[in-house]
């Protein structure tokens, strides 16, 4: 049977042997075809442990191998994606730092890529089925739960587990009736403090591992009460975070000052975090502009022949907590809305101009926001600002919508390359890109940037629905 240690210990060995095995299998396969040889199994059985260590240390780092991840959450094959790109990026850095970027063929490491990431998302579906299998039948060890607390707050989490897979078992409960936890009662305290022992004893029999706290966080005596009664036996205690816990993630106790906190939530990207991302921004703002300079040009030579008017347009957009600006693009359309009404693009639209319509198709009208990145103005991923006068419609009637001005907005995003761009006709068009927005924002990284730049490029959705 799987203890709580066992699990996660065995999906990392898994994980780790199926990541070395196709790490070995592509690079022979590929030196016998190019080469005529097997090549050096040891090199690609040292490279395969090494991306094994780099593609699992975020999921163990988050403690995110244990049975309940593969039994409770849906499956995020954007996060395995994007720790697999990590883990070859920081290879890349080791290769650089170690002068051995020459050792190992390019061809080799692209094969090996595509066919692992291929594999741990496989990988991700087995251990799943795997997870459900073992838990049924009973190859999984059950953590011990005691609820304590009223008789509703009991009968909800106890409906909600068997509505639920998880390698927790509610084995016992010890309700507290309101009489017991209400100040003015003269026999509450003695009252609570009777059924709590006998909870303790209760639990002792059981061998419980966990006892969880279903109570109101105002209730300080009967929280007290408890942690000091079973605080004797060798357990856990919790308090239910209720509807705070689904509503915030990463909930933790912080000291601020003299003022002990529950911090629900933090700023979207700390100091250092904000550092590393403009430093993103500004390298590869610079590098693009110098690289595309040549097709600015050309682009521009395009625009003033096919219709009359200026090469760029500027528009008024909301950036950074709200601050607005001025957004450069290459003129598309015959008109240059930037009033209080603005008449979003729609297929087919007589305003696009020929030229127009083939800079859209290929998102290469956005490239002079390269500009507004480095004025600081725009990020080179971030949601997408939109005009002024849609912002002040759709903060109206999208409660969460002005929180996608919590961070830069972007040339490219999260949403754009699921393909949710172009018109906005609908208010579930706009709910499904602001859910998007703030996905990436509360779940931002360098190595996230980098993965929605490579789709941005590559993936064939962040061309679909261009007007």
């Amino acid at each position: 049977m799987l203890g709580e240690l066992g699990f996660p210990l065995t999906v990392g060995v898994v994980i780790a042997a199926a990541i070395v095995t196709v790490c070995v299998m592509t690079g022979t396969l590929y030196h016998q075809l190019a080469y005529g040889d097997l090549g050096l199994y040891g090199s690609f059985a040292a490279i395969g442990m090494l991306i094994a260590f780099l593609y699992t240390l975020p999921f163990v780092f988050r403690s995110e191998l244990g049975a309940d991840r593969f039994l409770s959450q849906r499956a995020r094959f954007d996060r395995l994606l994007i720790n697999w790109t990590w883990a070859f990026i920081a290879l890349g850095v080791v290769a650089f730092l170690t002068k051995s970027t020459a050792t190992y063929s390019r061809g080799w490491v692209v094969l090996f890529y595509l066919v692992g990431g291929l594999t741990v998302i496989g990988l991700e579906l087995v251990i799943r089925s795997a997870a459900r299998w073992a838990l049924e039948a009973g190859r999984i060890a059950r953590q011990r739960l005691m609820l304590i607390g009223s008789p509703e707050e009991i009968q909800r989490v106890t409906a909600a587990q068997a509505s639920t897979r998880s390698t927790v078992e509610i084995v016992t409960v010890a309700a507290i009736p309101s009489a017991a936890i209400d100040p003015t009662s003269a026999d509450g305290e003695a009252l609570l403090r009777d059924i709590i022992d006998r909870a303790v004893l209760s639990a002792r029999a059981h061998e419980i591992d966990s006892v969880v706290l279903l109570s109101d966080w105002s209730h300080v005596g009967f929280v007290d009460t408890c942690v000091a009664a079973f605080s004797m036996l060798p357990v856990s205690i919790h308090l239910d975070a209720g509807r705070l816990a689904k509503r915030f993630r990463g909930i933790r106790v912080k000291q601020i000052g003299p003022v002990g906190t529950l911090s629900l939530t933090e700023a979207p990207i700390g100091a250092l975090q904000a550092l590393a991302k403009r430093c993103f921004d500004i390298a590869v703002a610079t590098a693009a502009l110098f690289v595309l300079s040549g097709v600015f040009a050309i682009v521009a030579i395009l625009i003033k022949r096919d219709s009359p008017g200026p090469v760029f347009f500027r528009q008024r957009r909301l950036g950074y907590n709200q601050r607005e600006f001025r957004i450069y693009k290459f003129r598309s359309m015959t008109s240059q809305d930037d009033g209080d009404q603005v008449l979003q693009a729609q297929r087919n639209d007589p305003r696009i101009t020929r030229v127009g319509r083939c800079l859209r198709r290929f998102n290469i009208d956005e490239l002079p926001q390269l500009i507004n990145v480095l004025k600081g103005e725009m990020s080179i991923v971030g949601p997408r600002p939109h005009a002024v006068a849609h912002d002040r419609l759709f903060e109206k009637r999208i409660g969460l919508y002005p929180r996608r001005l919590n961070v830069r907005p972007g040339i490219t995003g999260w949403a754009q390359v699921h393909g949710l761009r172009g018109e906005t006709d609908t208010d579930n068009k706009m709910v499904a890109r602001v859910d998007h927005d703030l996905y990436y924002i509360d779940n931002w990284s360098i190595w996230l940037d980098c993965y929605i730049v490579a789709l941005t490029v590559l993936s064939p959705k962040a061309y679909t629905n261009a007007v």
